[in-house]
């Protein structure tokens, strides 16, 4: 199982930092949250919530726009180093602070500049991890340990310190690769995802939609499970949430598993498990099965929505925003959710927030269904498939290019029609010559290839590589 797991320094240590900015962000939510009961009182905790998801996407937000004003990288990087000493004083105050409006608003901002950095975390991620056969398994066990230190932290050690030591050493990652050599995003590879969901807008906008749904569906169970924790019905931080943990690990492999190909049908099959259990919240000795399949279900959705964004993100046009966008759509979604789902909780009970869930879980599975139809396709291909998906993506487009009688100067021409989202002119630039002539290459390579657009130029390709 792990055989093929090999990685280099510096993907070992972009994800140990990537899984240390997970666990940041556990311990940093948990410690708002409860330390929210003691200021404000119970039935304020979910407002508080609902305010930090809010700043947590504009954290993940700002590392984007950062990068499109900001055309120098000198300083560039002065301006994150100074988010990331910001960073660790507001954690500081944070952790010290003992008047609620101290408290509030370093809460908030702890969640921007934490999310910032982290975007710029999720960045490195998706360019050190790109093309990557085990980007999944990587993600899931680090997720899955942080999960675990968070349970052993919870319940045995002192909190606020583990926190501030875990912000510090974010921090001193970011610090390391801001002057460390960058990688080419723009690389000869192509990813080896069967979905290819670069330069297909349907199937972008199939995965934003669905990750939208899901996380209704994830909002309507965090705002049942926060209301629980603090009014202590329930202790969401006990032994229940190494379910999580599992569902985070069984995912990232699953992810894996024949170039994700099985994750949308195995996160679709966790939402309906999800939404029925929901009826057994109300019930104190059907709680702990059914808020474990719900920890279960958000292992699953969680790596959904980074690993596909992740892959998208180097051959998009802003690398910066889609690495972390799957938790900018969780972070305004699960907001925009929390108050109303704990107010129909309230007023009619578990049963219409089960009702709810299931009827999203069904809109998820009409959105989803290119995804889940390229799987019971890709499943009834033959072994002889897979092997020449194995082939390294360079050999992969000289086969393809062969295969349709290109030139060499074609064949360089095909490639970045294939692996960036260059216009004409920019693939003119690159190659040092014409844009006519580029444009004369191009007419060459649709005839040769029976096609006549650059997506289906795409398809083409893509279907080249499964048959």
């Amino acid at each position: 199982m792990f055989r093929n797991l090999k990685i280099t320094s510096s993907k070992f240590l972009c994800s140990i930092c990537f899984s240390l900015c997970f666990f940041t962000f556990m311990l940093i939510e948990a410690f708002i949250n409860e330390r929210s009961v003691i200021f404000f009182g119970c039935n304020v905790v979910n407002i508080v919530y609902t305010l930090g998801l809010v700043f947590t996407g504009l954290g993940f937000l700002s590392f984007s726009f950062l990068c499109k004003i900001c055309k120098s990288e000198k300083l560039k990087k002065i301006i994150i180093f100074i988010n990331c000493t910001l960073c660790l004083l507001v954690n500081i105050i944070l952790a010290l602070s003992n008047q609620p409006i101290v408290f509030l608003i370093s809460s908030m901002l702890a969640l921007l500049l934490t999310g910032n950095i982290s975007s710029y975390i999720y960045y490195k991620m998706a360019i050190n991890f790109k093309d990557s056969k085990y980007t999944g398994r990587v993600i899931g066990i680090g997720m899955g340990i942080a999960i675990i230190l968070q349970y052993i932290v919870q319940n045995l050690m002192p909190q606020t310190i583990i926190f501030i030591i875990s912000i510090l050493l974010n921090i001193i990652f970011v610090i390391y690769y801001m002057f460390r050599k960058s990688k080419d995003i723009n690389s000869n590879n192509v990813i080896a995802n069967f979905y290819s969901i670069e330069n297909n807008n349907k199937m972008i906008k199939a995965l934003i939609i669905a990750v939208i749904l899901m996380s209704l569906v994830a909002g309507m169970i965090d705002s049942v499970l926060t209301s629980f924790n603090a009014t202590k019905e329930y202790d969401i931080y006990n032994g229940v949430r190494l379910f999580y943990a599992l569902g985070l690990v069984l995912a990232g492999f699953i992810a894996d598993t024949k170039s994700r190909i099985y994750l949308p049908l195995a996160t679709l099959c966790a939402i309906l498990l999800s939404s029925i259990c929901i009826f057994f919240l109300s019930e104190e000795i059907s709680y702990f099965a059914g808020t474990a399949l719900m920890y279960l279900y958000s292992g699953f959705y969680v790596i959904f929505f980074t690993i596909m964004f992740l892959d998208f993100a180097p051959n998009s046009k802003c690398p910066e925003l889609w690495a972390s966008m799957g938790r900018i759509i969780r972070s305004f979604t699960v907001a925009a959710t929390i108050i109303p789902a704990i107010n129909i909780y309230n007023a009619v009970g578990n049963i219409a927030l089960a009702t709810i869930s299931c009827l999203l879980s069904i809109a998820i599975m009409l959105v989803l269904l290119p995804f889940i139809s390229k799987t019971v396709n890709y499943s009834k291909q033959s072994n002889n498939h897979f092997n020449k998906l194995e082939i390294i993506p360079q050999e992969r487009l000289k086969l393809y290019a062969e295969h349709c009688l290109l030139t060499p100067r074609e064949t360089e021409v095909l490639e970045k029609l294939i692996t960036t989202d260059d216009d004409l002119q920019g693939i003119a630039d690159s190659l040092y010559i014409s844009r006519r002539m580029v444009q004369r290459y191009v007419t060459s390579i649709y005839e040769k290839t029976d096609t006549k657009t650059r997506h289906g130029l795409f398809q083409s390709y893509i279907n080249f590589t499964i048959n």
